[in-house]
């Protein structure tokens, strides 16, 4: 037992011995902690790999290993977009389309809309579907005038409907008519005549009328159904913001021709007259077609469809 005793206190003894030497080792020989050296060539092909540049081949040295043309490495390829080279950008021409006798008929309010352009809708007052008119038009951010009826030079033959100012009123009787007009037509920016080819002739009546329509921060489009108009001499008495229609798209309910006369306006366009105009149109079927078929031509050729109140002079 006693031997046994001793060899068991012998070998704790070796033991501690042994782990305090151990122990000297490692701290006689910590790194510090810039990190493990590498062999140089093994940190040669470390470094290699971390810049991304061809390690040498498996079982060759380096000087062995073929020569790989450096390769700088790319995100990811950017799609390189080429512009083509076309015509010198035509100068942007600005033309209203204004579309006259709105109120009766919803279903070419309906169409009209349809047309991805600027059109501006002069709306009757006092008819079956003003109202309505006047709130899908506003609904859909086009520009609304009130289309209002004047006494035409052929009446009683041609009669200019519901609502109509005449020269044969009195200053009492048509500031009555007209402020009934206005207020049966809502959201409206100005005001162009619907006939009015005598009364538009009547410098005074039209004075009278441009006062009246100057207090209402409204504007005037003269749709030119005589030339005996005297709207620029009343306008300029009344300080009335004035402009005038400078074609009539469908004297001639022609599709063909209706086409032409918009062709020709793009024509002239890319010919570089850039001066603006306003036309105008009735909402028939064969208008409404040649419109819509007409507008990518017409932005094609410089031409940019706007609202009748951007042409108007203050």
């Amino acid at each position: 037992m006693k031997l046994l005793k001793r060899l068991w206190t012998g070998l704790l003894l070796f033991m501690i011995i042994l782990s305090l030497a151990a122990i000297i080792y490692v701290l006689q020989w910590k790194e510090e902690p810039a990190g493990i050296k590498l062999p140089p060539q093994e940190a040669k092909q470390a470094e290699q790999s971390r810049m991304g540049l061809p390690q040498a081949q498996k079982g060759k040295t380096a000087k062995e290993a073929p020569v790989v043309p450096l390769r700088v490495p790319q995100k990811e390829k950017e799609k390189i977009v080429v512009a083509k080279i076309g015509k010198t950008p035509l100068p942007l021409r600005q033309v209203a389309i204004i579309i006259d006798d709105i109120g009766n008929d919803p279903g070419s309010v309906r169409e009209l809309l349809k047309i991805d352009a600027e059109i501006t809708f002069a709306i009757l007052p006092l008819c079956s579907h003003t109202i309505d008119a006047a709130e899908t038009v506003h609904a859909a951010h086009r520009e609304i005038l009130l289309h209002l009826p004047m006494e035409p030079a052929s009446y009683p033959r041609e009669k200019p409907g519901i609502g109509a100012l005449f020269t044969d009123m009195n200053e009492k009787e048509l500031l009555f008519q007209l402020d009934r007009d206005l207020a049966s037509v809502p959201y409206i920016s100005g005001v162009n005549n619907h006939m009015g080819s005598k009364f538009m002739g009547d410098e005074e009546k039209l004075e009278l009328i441009f006062a009246r329509l100057k207090g209402k921060n409204l504007f005037f489009i003269d749709s030119r159904t005589t030339p005996n108009s005297k709207a620029l001499a009343a306008s300029g008495k009344s300080g009335l913001p004035l402009a005038s229609r400078k074609i009539f798209l469908d004297n001639n309910r022609d599709y063909k021709e209706i086409y032409k006369i918009l062709a020709g306006i793009g024509r002239d366009t890319e010919a570089g007259d850039v001066s603006p105009i306003i036309i105008i149109g009735h909402p028939h079927p064969e208008t409404i077609r040649a419109i819509k078929d007409a507008i990518a031509m017409l932005r094609e050729k410089g031409v940019v469809i706007v609202p009748a109140s951007k042409l108007v002079k203050k």
